[in-house]
């Protein structure tokens, strides 16, 4: 029988950070799933390219967490200025759609500028809507007007979030959908200023290893990790845990990183209210083609598609973020297609993906093709709905009582960042450290 002080489920950032806060302090285990720590935030080698879990990227913001994780890359960390595209109606514009209109047809780029200059001077004489939270299709119209509505907003997320719009709740939105002044999007449209707006206008990416180096880093020297290890349930009134092919672990402190409503249906003393609620939460999943391409000449970081015509919502060049994922005379692609979690054709969705890339002139032709590799992300992007805010609240409040703690992107349930993450569980492994 195992015992120890604090068990932590998952070694994503989180994970690792917690257990890094409590090395050397406090006695923890580490159960992760995998043969490697990480998560989503990992690095996958196939032919010469480095392949991450899509577009990770840092965006430090906060002086001790940046510290950590600065120090954890030892040198290894680039600071980089963000080149974030949209492409629509046949042509690139950059990002933020909303704050750089110029590039588009005459006729677009005039209804979306009066619109959200009408929905502006509503809003100035109007107050704010009664109803909370809002959804997502009232209060991009709102905001935005019907015009970037109807050309970027409503597509785009459409085919992100794989979610009915007019459910889709907005807590999220900020800081992730930049709001641009009216003096902003004229000038965007009609002035030939380009707006940098939004949390990632300069981000911060490893260069050697990929995203992964990040948590090779965070995991070296930490005692407690074991890799290969499931927990299979958990009871928290007990404080035992069964651990698959390896038995009962107990402990008096828990972390859980893994995705809130898996981890409350292996929570055998959950209450039915709780049950309930973690049975409602919703996420969408996102396969991403990585693809080793050679010949390309596009010094983009990433862009995104909002047209019906493509079946992509993102497509980025990773090794624009480091010129080391890939061989020389090769560029590294990322490309992401969400589903509300059915299965993906993944023969015809890469048919049409490069059908897509040739679409828009970021490659020429198939043969510029020289490595394929599909990852699956089944727990994407977490759903913001009114049966999530009802659920978290019940959800929570029965793990306080418990003296658990359930963090970072999908123990949280929440759209955040790795910073985000590593930042919850330093906090976590704080306040076992004090007694709280």
């Amino acid at each position: 029988m195992l015992k120890t002080d604090t068990l932590i489920i998952g070694a994503g950032l989180a994970g690792l950070t917690a257990a890094k806060t409590l090395e050397g302090k406090r006695d923890y285990l580490v159960a992760e799933r995998a043969e490697h720590p990480g998560g989503l935030a990992s690095t996958v080698k196939k032919g010469g390219f480095l392949f991450d879990y899509s577009g990770h990227l840092l965006h430090l913001r906060w002086p001790k967490t940046s510290k950590l994780i600065l120090n954890a890359l030892a040198g290894n960390c680039a600071r980089i200025k963000r080149d974030a595209r949209v492409y629509s109606h046949k042509c690139w514009t950059p990002f933020p759609f909303q704050a750089n209109l110029s590039g588009l047809p005459a006729r677009v780029k005039s209804e979306c500028v009066s619109a959200f200059l009408a929905a502006y001077k509503k809003n100035l004489n109007a107050a704010l809507p009664a109803a909370r939270p809002e959804t997502f299709t009232a209060w991009t119209r709102r905001v935005f007007g019907a015009g970037i509505s109807k050309h970027f907003m409503l597509p785009y997320n459409a085919k992100l979030w794989q979610y009915p719009l007019e459910r889709l709740t907005t807590e999220w939105c900020a800081p992730f959908v930049p709001v641009p002044s009216p003096k902003e999007v004229v000038e965007g449209a009609y002035g030939g200023k380009s707006g940098s707006l939004g949390y990632n206008t300069v981000f911060s990416y490893p260069q050697r290893g990929g995203i992964g180096a990040l948590s090779t880093a965070m995991a070296r020297g930490l005692g407690g990790l074991r890799l290969g290890l499931e927990v299979e349930s958990v009871n928290l009134a007990k404080g035992v845990a069964n651990v698959k092919h390896f038995g009962p672990v107990h402990f008096k402190r828990l972390i859980n990183t893994s995705p809130l409503n898996q981890f409350i249906n292996c929570a055998e003393d959950a209450p039915a209210a709780v049950k309930r609620a973690a049975a409602a939460l919703r996420h969408n999943t996102v396969y991403v083609l990585n693809l080793g391409i050679k010949g390309v000449k596009s010094g983009m970081h990433w862009g995104y598609f909002p047209g019906a015509d493509f079946p992509f919502y993102r497509a980025g060049i990773a090794s624009n973020f480091s010129a080391r994922l890939a061989p020389r005379g090769c560029a590294s692609f990322y490309i992401e297609i969400a589903t509300d979690g059915r299965g993906l054709d993944l023969a015809s969705a890469e048919a049409a993906v490069i059908s897509g890339l040739k679409a828009c002139r970021l490659i020429k032709s198939a043969g510029q093709i020289v490595e394929r590799m599909w990852l699956k992300i089944p727990c994407a992007y977490v759903v913001y709905n009114r049966e999530r805010a009802q659920a978290l609240p019940v959800i929570s409040n029965w793990l306080k009582e418990k003296k658990a703690f359930s963090i970072g992107r999908y123990g949280a349930w929440k759209y955040s960042f790795m910073e985000e993450s590593v930042k919850e569980g330093l906090e976590a492994a704080e306040k076992i450290l004090h007694g709280h």
